[in-house]
């Protein structure tokens, strides 16, 4: 690897994400909590399509696209819902059950996450569907995160998980889920980038059907 390449892809990738926080935060919160709906409505089809019986998902922070109406379209279906709780020291993320909103507390971040004291925590291989957050996102499954990797490791998790246990047939569905404004025609994308299955947004989904796991 040559580091000045290195260091100007790091740059551009940086500019990137600052473009692509600023788009989103121009949106008035009344644009952005009528997309949010458009849009979570359209994640239930999916999830109704492929009968999916659980989600993992974040909690909406700053100007990310609101996930609440899907949670609570998913409690009302019966659907299992999983938040996960980011751990800084070695950015990696544990997965809970959320059952209630007065299960979350103020984590890493400032991000509402899951209370471990108050949630049980996911112990499975994965869910059926894993709805990814981020800054940019194209239709190919390229996708911009804020640049911590912590989806990238838990997919590395969750794909071992699925290889070693022989009684798991199939991997989560990873799919982005975000504002039209946020769709680029080409996300730059490294070899360590979890490819997306599909992509979500308030003018409808472009979803595969779930993959089956290798080996």
């Amino acid at each position: 690897m040559n580091p000045e390449e290195d260091l100007k892809r790091s740059s551009a990738k940086a500019a990137l994400r600052k473009m692509m926080a600023l788009r989103r935060d121009e949106l008035s919160e009344e644009e952005r909590a009528k997309r949010s709906k458009q849009a979570c409505a359209f994640a239930a089809e999916v999830m109704d399509r492929l009968h999916l019986q659980s989600m993992m998902i974040y909690v909406p922070f700053r100007s990310e696209l609101d996930s609440r109406p899907l949670i609570e379209w998913a409690w009302k279906q019966g659907i299992q819902v999983i938040v996960p709780r980011s751990l800084p020291q070695d950015r990696s993320m544990e997965l809970y059950k959320l059952q209630a909103w007065d299960e979350l507390v103020s984590g890493a971040y400032g991000i509402s996450e899951p209370d471990p004291l108050r949630s049980q925590k996911w112990n499975h291989p994965g869910p059926d569907i894993i709805w990814v957050p981020g800054l940019a996102f194209d239709r190919m499954g390229g996708r911009l995160g804020y640049g911590g990797g912590y989806y990238d490791r838990l997919s590395d998790r969750l794909n071992h998980g699925a290889q070693a246990d022989a009684r798991r047939i199939e991997k989560p569905l990873w799919v982005g889920i975000g504002y039209e404004v946020q769709v680029l025609e080409q996300v730059p994308m490294e070899e360590h980038d979890r490819v997306l299955d599909g992509l979500v947004t308030e003018q409808g989904h472009n979803v595969k059907t779930r993959p089956a796991a290798e080996g």
